[in-house]
């Protein structure tokens, strides 16, 4: 794998291609082997190496001298292949729900303390509720995905966590007292579903379950939402049901692989 190098190679180019050469071998490599392979200047490669030692992307192996990939970067493509590997059995699941109910359909994880839209199927409404792939959802207090990992938080976490961000009100229809909402997310671990009526956007409502890994950890939430004149208030407990029998069937999918 010996790289043609040029005066216009950067130290970026060079760290990346220490990275692809440690991926390959799927082992430890030595500094002679490294700088041989990629044809780095060896004051050079030091400086690489010790950068990518200090941010985590690569460690000094327990032999002297030789280097393997870090923890940081395996959790990150580890966490990355959680991502794709939920989309892949969420899918089918979401499409039959999309089928029965006629709405949008999302799928939600949380990403580094931020909740994420990964995938999404559009309702027959014709009005876009403006969600995205790839769309974070600001506040959890405001969101039915929201309320379902605050649900799952012990109480001290969940103090600490509303307390960072706190209980502003993004519509009028929003919870800001931290008791009401203490109430609701006692009866989102009752139910197995969260509700959301028009907290986060004025005219949409929203209902979302948990997706359990393995380890009974949530994975993430799909959830059901359209406008209010398509998502009666009466028909908040039936689709809750509905998103949270799919969940399981998600949940159970995910077990067996």
């Amino acid at each position: 794998m010996k790289q043609i190098t040029s005066p216009r190679t950067t130290a970026v180019d060079r760290a990346i291609d220490v990275i692809e050469l440690l991926s390959e071998n799927e082992g430890t490599l030595s500094l002679s082997q490294i700088m041989t392979e990629l044809d780095i200047p060896k004051q050079s490669l030091i400086r690489i190496l010790h950068t990518l030692c200090v941010r985590g992307i690569i460690d000094k192996a327990e032999k002297r001298g030789f280097y393997r990939l870090g923890m940081n970067l395996l959790f990150t493509e580890n966490h990355l292949q959680d991502k794709i590997n939920l989309r892949s059995i969420a899918w089918p699941f979401m499409q039959e729900l999309s089928k029965t109910v006629r709405k949008t359909i999302e799928l939600s994880i949380l990403d580094r303390d931020q909740l994420v839209c990964i995938d999404r199927i559009q309702g027959n409404e014709s009005v876009n509720i403006y969600s995205r792939i790839g769309s974070v959802y600001p506040y959890f207090h405001a969101v039915s995905v929201g309320k379902v990992y605050l649900a799952q938080m012990d109480s001290d976490k969940r103090k600490e966590s509303l307390k960072k961000i706190g209980l502003p009100a993004v519509t009028e229809k929003t919870i800001t007292d931290a008791s009401i909402l203490e109430k609701e997310l006692q009866k989102v671990k009752r139910n197995g579903f969260a509700f959301e009526n028009q907290e986060l956007r004025k005219g949409v409502r929203r209902v979302a379950a948990p997706i359990y890994d393995k380890t009974n950890k949530i994975a993430g939430c799909i959830s059901i939402a359209a406008p209010i004149f398509s998502f009666d208030l009466d028909d908040a407990h039936r689709l809750g049901m509905m998103v949270k029998e799919t969940a399981h069937g998600i949940s159970k999918s995910i077990g067996k692989n």
